[in-house]
C-alpha cells in the first residue's frame, strides 16, 4: 500500500501549519505510515521527504527560521509531495500522464 495522497497533502499543509503542537501529534501517526509501507530504520525514517518537512515547519515555528544548509532537501522534499499529490512541482497544473516518471527519473540520474 503506498503512502496515500492525504499523507502527502498534510505535508504540503504543514507548510503553513503556525501550531507546533498539531505538527508534533501528526509526526508519530506518519512515522507508523510510513513503517506500514515498508519504510524501515532510523536513517530511512529521518531522511523520508515528508519527515523532512514536517521537522522543518517545526524548527521554523520554534526558532523563527529554518535553515541549517538542508534548503535543498527541503525543496526537494516539497516537490515530491506536489508530484504525489498530482500536481506538477515547477507549474501550477496538474500532472500529465507519464510525468511523475520523467521527473523522478530525471532526479535520480541528477544524483548520481
Amino acid at each position: 500500500m503506498p503512502i496515500s495522497q492525504k499523507t502527502w497533502q498534510q505535508g504540503l499543509d504543514s507548510q503553513s501549519a503556525c501550531n507546533l503542537s498539531g505538527l508534533a501529534h501528526f509526526l508519530p501517526r506518519l512515522l507508523d505510515e510510513l513503517r506500514e509501507n515498508g519504510v524501515n530504520g532510523t536513517n530511512a525514517l529521518n531522511t523520508h521527504p515528508l519527515v523532512r518537512l514536517i521537522v522543518a515547519q517545526m524548527a521554523y515555528l520554534a526558532y523563527g527560521t529554518f535553515d541549517c544548509g538542508a534548503g535543498d532537501h527541503w525543496h526537494r522534499a516539497f516537490q515530491l509531495a506536489e508530484i504525489e499529490t498530482g500536481r506538477h512541482p515547477l507549474f501550477d497544473r496538474p500532472l500529465e500522464p507519464g510525468e511523475k516518471e520523467h521527473i523522478l527519473a530525471k532526479w535520480e540520474k541528477e544524483e548520481r
